[in-house]
């Protein structure tokens, strides 16, 4: 989990996008054929993942989301073949489908996306089972079945059971996504609720929303911070400009206590390792 990607975003499999892939800045990269794809869109969406697959998959992290129902084996069995990073299954609710499937998962990652009130009591087989990498929520679809005045408040048991489990069993959690993509301050207080909540990570719909992502870690950087700290303390002026930020001396001292909170930190784990 210590290597668990920052940024993932879905990309409809349509062809308008095909040819962007390769300049696509996320981490991870979910191919969608599932929500974004209007039904007669799902057969030639799969053909373009197939495409896709084959071009980028060994070059960049990529996943596919599939449709439950009907389309589910025809997709899994055509694009099971190609070197990729692993398969998001909608609605999971039944680990029973995973002994199905389980030649065409092979040297995948499988992030189960838990979507609806049975999934959420079915959490501890679900996480506990071998070939689950991940847990993701998906809230819009839970919200609708709980009912039409559900809102953010009834997720919160729902994400929060996901999350203990996935921590129990080692697997990654990422959050439901946020239907924010203009005001990106909005945008990033989700994201950090989502954090504040122990997710890992959230699901992203918009390229701009895995911009701010990005810059918020970057942000957070030890080596980064230290290299605000330095150019600070070699300039000559009482504030510094760097990345579009303007930082004056209180700024630099916040910065170097939490620095010194994080060296700590790190000492602390040396010893304990140490025994």
């Amino acid at each position: 989990m210590a290597g668990i990607s920052k940024t993932w975003l879905f990309v409809p499999a349509k062809e308008k996008y095909a040819g962007r892939i390769g300049q696509i800045e996320a981490d991870a990269v979910i191919l969608d054929l599932e929500d974004s794809l209007a039904p007669a869109q799902k057969e030639a969406g799969l053909l373009i993942a197939a495409d896709i697959l084959q071009r980028y998959g060994g070059s960049r992290k990529l996943y596919v989301r599939l449709n439950s129902g009907e389309r589910f084996d025809r997709e899994i069995k055509a694009l099971s073949g190609f070197g990729f990073a692993g398969f998001m299954l909608p609605k999971f609710e039944d680990t029973a489908l995973l002994e199905d499937y389980q030649e065409h998962l092979k040297g995948k990652e499988l992030i189960a996306l838990i979507e609806s009130v049975k999934g959420i009591m079915e959490l501890p087989k679900i996480a506990a089972h071998p070939l689950v990498s991940g847990l993701a929520f998906g809230g819009e679809d839970f919200r609708k079945e709980l009912g039409f005045e559900a809102g953010e408040e009834a997720t919160v048991y729902a994400r929060n059971r996901l999350v203990m489990y996935a921590f129990y069993h080692g697997k990654y959690s990422l959050d439901t996504v946020s239907m924010e993509i203009r005001d990106m301050d909005k945008f990033m207080e989700d994201y950090k609720r989502s954090k504040g909540l122990g997710f890992l990570g959230k699901l992203l719909i918009h390229p701009a929303q895995a911009m701010a992502v990005r810059e918020y870690y970057r942000q957070r950087d030890p080596g980064y911070l230290q290299s605000v700290v330095e150019a600070f303390e070699n300039s000559a002026d009482g504030i510094l400009q760097m990345d579009g930020k303007w930082y004056e001396r209180p700024h630099i001292e916040k910065i170097k206590k939490y620095l010194r909170e994080l060296e700590a930190g790190q000492q602390i784990r040396t010893d304990a390792e140490k025994g």
